[in-house]
């Protein structure tokens, strides 16, 4: 046991893992070798990616260093989300009104094909629509709301809902934010019992799977590939990279575009009904407008708050980051302070230059990530995209479209993160909007992008 405050915590146990809901070892079956196509990460990505060419019948082998269902595709917040990271507005002015309408119908279908996979393999992951509220954290930001709410009306023919900052107590059981905009498909699932159950469907589809086998190196050999792993060398006619948030050097040029993001997580005791069912009393998936934002929403069981965020300090200890999270909380829930933390864990997100998420081919290697924290459903989605790009039922998705950017002397080690940690929290902290600031940061990213060319 760790004491955080007073406050007894399992030492870096998910929720999610108690108990936990994989019961099968994928370590010991001896590794083919050859297959026509070896996919490289466990995670949603390849695991959709896997399922979806079993349907085909295409021989597949799905290898991960770790252990399958246990980062971050079992430890997130379980919120399947509409939507993109990057604001609306943004996207139209980078992209226009038309691509714009595509990425976000791209966004519906990604947790309809959640929803889908969910009832096909009858997967008891607490999937339902809850709905998700985006929280404005100032009175600008609630302004912001109203007029996407008018675009998704009048030019994406959505419909979401504006909630008054006077009426938000109908919503959320705090006083922190100033209104909102909740969109009704947004959904909320058990992530470990997610993930544990696509694995289960791509086993007895005959995709051969292997955790604690970790890819070496890859090369290029006769029209296919040779990968060496920790556990022998497998012949390959396409490789899959699907690894996001986890993405090492075995592909430097994926390295290089791909930011390690940590999300941390605590969860509380059970709290009395009389208190939870006025935290969040219609159930939604919550999220804040903050740069680093606040995730939140109740136990599948209604009983416990789950809240989550970006550590502003990760070099500190995990019970520091505990700390931090808690003391956010509370700035959200200050009547939770009575109340003990009983879990607190952590995963990598994958992150991108530009927010949005890729999906293409490099040097002959498929690859899909830097979902952005939208991973539980665009990373479902992007992993049976990939798989139809193999088997030729389509060479583009709208995500291939973008170049994939990176920044100039970046190689996986986000040396940038202390200028752009102490550029949001100035953004967070600050009671009015900057815009100083915001043009001193679009010039900054401005000159990156007119650099990434270097590979």
């Amino acid at each position: 046991m760790m004491l955080i405050n007073q406050i007894a915590v399992k030492d870096e146990t998910p929720y999610w893992f108690d108990p936990n809901p994989k019961q099968i070892s994928y370590a010991v079956k001896p590794l083919p070798k050859t297959t026509d196509v070896l996919i490289i990460g466990g995670g949603y990505t390849g695991v959709s990616t896997a399922l979806r060419l079993r349907h085909d019948n295409v021989r597949v082998i799905l290898v991960d260093g770790d252990r399958l269902c246990f980062n971050a595709s079992a430890r997130n917040g379980g919120m399947a989300l509409t939507g993109l990271s990057e604001g609306i507005f943004s996207v139209v002015k980078k992209f226009g009104t038309e691509k714009t309408r595509q990425y976000f119908n791209a966004s519906l279908d990604s947790v309809d094909c959640v929803e889908r996979l969910v009832n096909e393999g009858n997967i008891d992951c607490h999937f339902h629509r809850y709905g998700n509220l985006v929280a404005a954290c100032k009175p600008s930001h609630y302004e912001e709301l109203v007029a996407e709410q008018t675009f998704s009306s009048e030019v994406l023919n959505y419909e979401t809902r504006l909630v008054a900052p006077n009426d938000m107590e109908s919503e959320i059981g705090s006083s922190f934010y100033h209104g909102g905009l909740i969109d009704p498909l947004g959904a909320g699932l058990h992530p470990a019992k997610y993930i544990t159950g696509l694995v289960k469907m791509a086993d007895a589809a005959g995709a051969e799977l292997h955790e604690r086998v970790a890819a070496q190196r890859i090369e290029k050999r006769h029209g296919g590939f040779r990968v060496r792993t920790t556990s022998g060398t497998i012949e390959a006619d396409h490789v899959v990279v699907a690894t996001n948030g986890y993405t090492g050097n075995i592909v430097p040029w994926l390295q290089r575009r791909m930011i390690p993001v940590e999300s941390f997580m605590i969860a509380t005791e059970v709290l009395p009904q009389k208190i939870s069912e006025k935290l969040i009393p219609n159930g939604r998936m919550i999220f804040d407008t903050k740069n680093f934002l606040y995730y939140f929403r109740l136990s599948p069981d209604g009983q416990r708050i789950l809240f989550g965020g970006r550590p502003r300090s990760p070099r500190f200890s995990f019970k520091k980051r505990a700390e931090f999270i808690r003391q956010d909380m509370l700035q959200v829930y200050p009547q939770l302070k009575p109340f003990n933390i009983e879990y607190a864990w952590f995963g990598n997100c994958g992150f991108t230059f530009d927010r949005f998420p890729h999906i293409g081919q490099h040097d002959g290697l498929f690859y899909a990530m830097g979902y952005c924290g939208h991973g539980v459903a665009m990373a479902t989605y992007l992993g049976e995209e990939m798989a139809k790009m193999i088997l030729g039922e389509g060479d583009r998705s709208i995500f291939t479209e973008n170049p994939f950017v990176t920044v100039p002397f970046y190689r996986g080690k986000p040396w940038f993160k202390p200028l752009l940690y102490l550029y949001f929290d100035l953004m967070d902290r600050s009671p009015i909007e900057l815009p100083w600031v915001s043009t001193i940061s679009n010039l900054y990213f401005r000159g990156f992008e007119r650099l990434n060319k270097i590979d």
